[in-house]
């Protein structure tokens, strides 16, 4: 008799246990819809900010693109003020040689690779590593046009279409760097 009373004890234990279990289960089944439910609307949410703005024939606009080219604007704005202000890379361009211009164009794309390799390692197993070099031609093509708009606004002096070169290729140094800062921040 004994015996059964201790098996029943044991066995009434087994169910309690069994059934705390179970009630367990049923908490973390709801926690488990609820996360469910805050994935479906963020992917919602994201698909959202992926709304097309402007579609030309098979080239399509998207926000996240008009708000890449917005920052990577301002920012070479601010390169471009930094680099003719602070520290006069108009003269600076004027008396370099085109070695030098090359290798600040060169350490311009090693760096800005680096730094969009950087903010991008996850998107380039997806989308490969190409995606570097179409954001860094992006992003220089943007600080060039803004380079050559300052040199308009600013009405820089220049003797020689090879010293306009030297100009555009120094001064898009500083913008592209704040290009590149402001692109990236998100």
């Amino acid at each position: 008799m004994a015996k059964k009373r201790g098996l029943q004890k044991r066995l009434d234990s087994i169910d309690a246990k069994i059934q705390r279990i179970e009630k367990e289960e049923r908490k973390i089944e709801k926690e488990e819809r609820k996360v469910i439910k805050k994935i479906s609307k963020l992917e919602k949410e994201e698909k959202n900010i992926e709304k097309i703005v402007l579609r030309f024939g098979k080239l399509s606009i998207r926000k996240k693109h008009l708000l890449d080219l917005i920052r990577a604007s301002a920012g070479a704005f601010l390169g471009v003020g930094i680099g003719r202000g602070l520290i006069g890379l108009d003269s600076v361009a004027k008396n370099l040689a085109w070695i030098n211009v090359i290798g600040i164009l060169v350490f311009i794309f090693g760096i800005s690779a680096l730094l969009i390799y950087k903010d991008q390692k996850e998107d380039l197993k997806s989308k490969g590593k190409f995606t570097i070099f179409q954001r860094l031609f992006f992003i220089y093509l943007i600080s060039v046009a803004i380079e050559f708009i300052s040199i308009l606004l600013f009405n820089v002096q220049y003797d020689t279409t090879e010293t306009l070169l030297k100009i555009i290729i120094v001064g898009s140094y500083t913008a592209m760097a704040s290009a590149i800062t402001f692109s990236l921040a998100k």
